[in-house]
């Protein structure tokens, strides 16, 4: 997975503060120990009540699939969003793209081929 340059720079802060830990896991726990799954989902579960987040379930599965509608909505290539998600199958990404569709569509009118066709008219 593709790691930009301020994410490596706030992964270096996380580490130095968190110190040493005897695991290969990134994020441990208090006591040193792997964060499981549900650990995660717990904090982040947390973190969203404590930033006062309505109207939204804060959760895992939603920051990856705000993840993939800001993606495709910028314009990312679905082959690289496959990859970067981690999808086997074209299928799942295929399912944001359709369910942003009207996102997609407007930024197609932006940089439709007809737009120079018509503008040759």
């Amino acid at each position: 997975m593709p790691i930009q340059k301020e994410m490596k720079e706030q992964l270096k802060k996380y580490i130095a503060i968190r110190g040493y830990v005897e695991s290969e896991a990134l994020f441990v726990t208090i006591d040193g120990a792997r964060l499981t799954k549900r650990g995660i989902q717990q904090r982040i579960i947390k973190y969203g009540d404590m930033a006062k987040i309505k109207g939204v379930r804060c959760s895992c599965h939603t920051f990856r699939h705000t993840f993939a509608k800001l993606s495709v909505q910028q314009g990312a290539n679905i082959f690289e969003l496959q990859t970067i998600l981690g999808h086997s199958s074209m299928e799942i990404v295929k399912t944001y793209v359709n369910l942003f569709g009207s996102d997609v569509r407007e930024s197609h009118k932006r940089f439709s081929p007809l737009k120079v066709l018509e503008r040759r008219l």
